[in-house]
């Protein structure tokens, strides 16, 4: 079944070599998605997560913000 949905791409997002982005997926800002990761449809990939592998999963969840930072 052919699905046309829209990929959503957030700022600063690095997509490793070979790896596919299906249809409805959304990455947020910073994340990365590892070279020949495949991400399925409608997946959800929040900011600054790192996922990776077939099918892709995250393998590391986005740093805590700092307390007091500024």
């Amino acid at each position: 079944k052919l699905e046309f949905k829209a990929v959503v791409i957030g700022d600063g997002v690095t997509i490793g070599a070979t790896a596919v982005v299906m249809a409805g997926a959304r990455i947020g800002d910073h994340a990365i998605v590892s070279a020949g990761a495949v991400v399925t449809k409608d997946t959800l990939i929040g900011a600054g997560e790192t996922w990776g592998g077939v099918p892709a999963r995250k393998l590391k969840s986005a740093p805590a913000a700092r307390v007091g930072s500024a």
